[in-house]
């Protein structure tokens, strides 16, 4: 159960970075070989009315929180959060390269106690 919510100021909308941070965080995901494609979730949301640092109008602000279900060691968990870190800054660069932007992105475990689901993707994704 990978879910990923990016939210984003609304003044790097229109970048290409921003445009294709959803495939880029999609593709570091599933590279790190320990999420099912199946639970994959990425929701990626602007953020209109937001205060970033000194207010000057050119300052971006980025935010990824990534929830995953439990039973995954500290290490594996560390690990998978560092690669997807260093790719999703890696295509940041270019973006925080021209103009303030703040990145930040967390990961926390989600309580298996208190997790429901009802999905079959399975069920209709392509085989492959």
């Amino acid at each position: 159960m990978p879910h990923a919510w990016i939210e984003y100021s609304v003044n790097i909308e229109e970048t290409p970075e921003l445009q294709d941070l959803g495939k880029c965080l999609y593709d570091a995901m599933l590279q790190t070989g320990i999420f099912p494609v199946a639970g994959v979730r990425i929701r990626i949301q602007p953020v209109v009315n937001c205060m970033i640092g000194d207010l000057t109008p050119a300052n971006a602000f980025i935010h990824i929180a990534l929830r995953i279900g439990e039973g995954r060691t500290n290490e594996t968990i560390k690990a998978a959060t560092d690669a997807i870190f260093e790719r999703v800054s890696h295509h940041l660069k270019p973006l925080a390269d021209r103009q303030p932007l703040a990145v930040a992105m967390e990961l926390s475990e989600i309580d298996g106690r208190y997790s429901y689901k009802m999905n079959n993707l399975r069920d209709y994704m392509r085989a492959g």
